[in-house]
């Protein structure tokens, strides 16, 4: 998930050193600053919530006990990648000085237990997340405070496991912190309900690089055990006195209304009822299996009316390209646009034009979303959910009600994951239970059946991009031009309220703010220096079927790990490799020879040697396009995403009597700067890489002109156990650049165009469409080569 680019203000000026900052005088009495529109209303007033812990208080950060023992806290819940329970113990624990394993308790993702929010993305904050600006804060003020118990000047005092020393005395934190209130106001900034919550400003001293001891270790994370023990317990364990379960009837297309709900056969069901808001209909019972066969029972009965509005996926890049309104939003420009490519592309000795494409694809967690409501008597609204941004659905339920954020608690458990889906507040059927709840007057768990998750939840956008290239006579590349074009991404309108007709978000729109307006931002760095003409440009348009839908639903579009650069880095990285074959070069090399940046070749040297590379242009000599036995090939990509830069090679065998493509070894060189953990990155790595095999072979979303076909496995096919090939990962420490560089996105994202240029290596032709499924491989094996 891409983060907004702003520079926060100064809260205490110019970055100062921990010199200059102790002979300033070092007392923390920070003003305290929360800025920022009211809780997705717009209004500049900031707002204090109830049943919320106090951002500006270092309480609600870190806790620091009398037995020296720390606890942290992150509105940031896990979602699998790791990041709360190890690197950010890591870094608390060297901004603080005490040990790894003082830290035993990490609070995640609740409410009301946490103080910031923000989603289950950009973990490391571009380098300074909000926990390491907390702890260096706090780091400061425990150094007034042993000064002044101590009698010995601050700068004369240091800090080792938790023990502060200085003039031959010493004296523990916790010792320190018996009793006592710190003399510090964290500055925040930023809507604690809005997708990025909080921000810690200002520029406390941080700990430099070279005293780390915590951070480049590799630690365990400790809530696996617990996982696999199955003592911790997960969303779909919680129950509630009184609780009732639920389904829900969706409608029959993504345009239909409700003309009449089905009646519930009583004789069956005595202790079901439906439920009916708008065009939601829910049957709740008291136990699973009864809501399960009574919802049945009355989705057969209910009546909707017929809508067709939908391109069907077989012509959707032609609905695209010739039906889609991409006038009325305005272009995305490349930040890296120069010279005059268009002139250069005129005139080039050599030329590649080629359109690539993207499907629609799920973000199919394992198991469908669920959700606990308690809509209780005093008015206040419990959730119990896994879901990446508690505080942002937190907005969205008191919108949907109209009452006060106060009044509504999420509870974040662990569950099936689905980067990206519930990003913005809601995976889908958080908004459904609360409705029912409330209709009901009793706790409800509302459990999504898999043909609902795969049909009514959201979906990662599709898209098409227009590329040109020209090479010179020495076969450099002189002239890059593209054009992306891609539907709105993030639709964060919770689906059930949509449905019931209460209040929301509205629809990715021109206007709104870029996270959900329509626009089509150049999201993919370019790393290709010294290209002396480039030019890029970003088109948007809306979801479709939004506009012709009743329900203005259409297919409703979100964000999904490496959201917008998947689709903008696969066509221009393939096409790279396609410019190294017109050139006769190497694609590896061709892509080192037109890098300046020391980092890009670092990479790219690295996966090479890793991988075994061999250096020679594409395809291969004995390249082949018939026949059942499996031909070989390799394909590279590179990327750099959130500060940090990427190179991945595939190796493949594809049958091409059968279209059939088998990945046998995937590596990946990373380089994120400062390598805070290297196993949990190494697991990142290899997770996102598993999941980046899945979208380039096997996921692509059909459907009809009235809404999503795909209703399980079959129709919806995923990676399996027997798809994973070996999987090679080589961390490039690099502390010189000073930051931490994002590693949980990206790896999904370089399968796609690195396996697509081992199809080209293996067979001499070119598959420019994700996902490179067997029947379309087999297709385009079996077209003749034009004379």
């Amino acid at each position: 998930m891409a983060t907004m680019s702003e520079k926060p203000g100064s809260v205490l000026g110019p970055m100062v050193s921990r010199r200059q900052f102790i002979k300033a005088g070092g007392v923390l009495v920070v003003g305290f600053s929360l800025v920022g529109p009211e809780l997705l209303k717009g209004d500049e007033k900031a707002v204090a919530l109830k049943n919320s812990l106090d951002p500006t208080l270092p309480s609600s950060w870190i806790e620091i006990h009398p037995d020296n023992t720390v606890l942290i806290r992150s509105g940031k819940p896990d979602f699998g990648q790791g990041t709360t329970f190890t690197a950010y113990r890591q870094i608390v624990a060297d901004e603080l000085n005490v040990p790894f394993e003082a830290i035993t308790t990490v609070v995640q993702g609740d409410t009301d237990r946490t103080p910031d929010g923000g989603g289950a993305f950009d973990f490391l904050g571009r380098g300074t997340p909000n926990l390491r600006k907390a702890a260096a804060y706090t780091h400061q003020a425990l150094l007034d405070l042993a000064s002044e118990r101590l009698g010995v000047p601050k700068e004369k005092l240091s800090v080792k496991d938790g023990i502060v020393s200085g003039g031959g005395k010493s004296i523990s934190y916790g010792d320190l912190v018996k009793n006592q209130q710190l003399k510090l106001t964290i500055p925040v900034s930023g809507t604690l309900t809005g997708i990025f919550g909080l921000k810690i400003e200002g520029n406390p001293p941080m700990k430099p690089v070279a005293e780390y001891t915590v951070i480049g270790k590799s630690f365990p994370n400790s809530i696996i055990t617990s996982k696999v023990a199955a003592r911790e317990p997960w969303a779909t364990d919680v129950r509630l006195p009184g609780m009732l379960h639920a389904r829900v009837v969706h409608p029959k297309t993504l345009g239909s209304t409700l003309v009449s709900a089905g009646q519930l056969d009583k004789t069956k069901f005595p202790n079901s009822q439906v439920i009916v808001k708008g065009n939601l209909v829910g049957v709740v019972a008291a136990t699973e299996w009864e809501a399960i066969q009574a919802a049945q029972q009355v989705a057969r009965d209910t009546k909707w009316t017929e809508w067709k509005g939908l391109p069907g996926h077989a012509r959707l890049h032609r609905h695209l390209r010739e039906e889609a309104d991409w006038k009325t939003t305005p272009e995305g420009k490349g930040k890296a646009d120069r010279g005059d490519a268009e002139a250069r592309l005129a005139s080039a000795h050599k030329k590649l034009s080629a359109t690539y494409q993207l499907s629609y694809m799920k973000h199919a967690p394992i198991g469908p979303t669920m959700a606990v409501a308690d809509v209780r008597p005093d008015g206040t609204v419990h959730i119990y959910v896994h879901n990446q941004n508690p505080q942002a659905l937190r907005g969205e339920i008191a919108m949907m009600l109209g009452i006060t954020p106060d009044q509504v608690i999420v509870h974040a458990y662990p569950g099936p994951g689905h980067y990206g889906r519930s990003n913005g507040g809601n995976a889908g059927a958080e908004d459904e239970a609360v409705i029912l709840s409330q209709a009901v007057g009793k706790p409800v768990r509302v459990q999504w059946m898999r043909a609902d998750d795969l049909q009514w939840s959201t979906q990662s956008s599709a898209s098409f991009s227009d590329v040109q290239l020209a090479l010179d006579e020495q076969g450099r590349m002189t002239a890059y031009e593209i054009d992306h074009y891609m539907p709105a991404m993030q639709d964060d309108r919770p689906i059930g309220a949509v449905l019931a007709g209460l209040p929301t978000m509205g629809a990715p729109d021109v206007r709104n703010d870029f996270i959900t307006s329509t626009v089509n931002n150049i999201a993919d760095p370019w790393v290709y220096a010294p290209v002396p003409h480039v030019l890029e440009r970003g088109h948007g348009t809306f979801q479709v079927g939004q506009k012709a839908s009743p329900l203005a639903i259409g297919l409703r579009d979100h964000s999904m790990r490496t959201p917008v650069q998947f689709q903008q880095n696969f066509p221009r990285e393939l096409a790279i490799s396609e410019a190294a074959a017109l050139a006769g070069a190497d694609s590896l090399q061709f892509r080192i020879d037109h890098a300046s940046e020391e980092r890009v070749v670092g990479v790219l040297t690295a996966v090479r040697g890793a991988s075994g590379w061999d250096t020679r242009p594409s395809p291969r000599p004995d390249a082949v396009v018939t026949g059942s036995t499996p031909v070989r090939g390799r394909g590279v990509s590179l990327m750099l995403r959130n500060l940090t830069y990427w190179a991945c090679v595939c190796h493949i065998a594809v049958t091409p009597s059968t279209g059939v493509i088998v990945v046998e070894k995937c590596t990946i060189a990373v380089d994120p700067g400062i390598v805070i953990n290297p196993t949990q990155l190494k697991r990142q790595v290899e997770g996102g890489a598993v999941m980046g095999i899945s979208h380039a072979l096997f996921e692509e979303l059909t459907f009809n002109e009235s809404g999503i076909t795909a209703d399980d496995w079959t129709s919806y096919p995923i990676a399996t156990m027997a798809d994973i090939p070996e999987i090679k990962v080589v961390l490039l420490h690099n502390p010189k650049v000073g930051t931490y560089g994002g590693g949980s996105e990206a790896p999904n994202a370089l399968a796609a165009p690195a396996i697509a240029a081992a199809l080209y290596d293996a067979t001499g032709k070119v598959l420019r469409r994700v996902p490179l499924k067997a029947a379309y491989v087999q297709a385009l094996l079996r077209t003749p080569v034009p004379s």
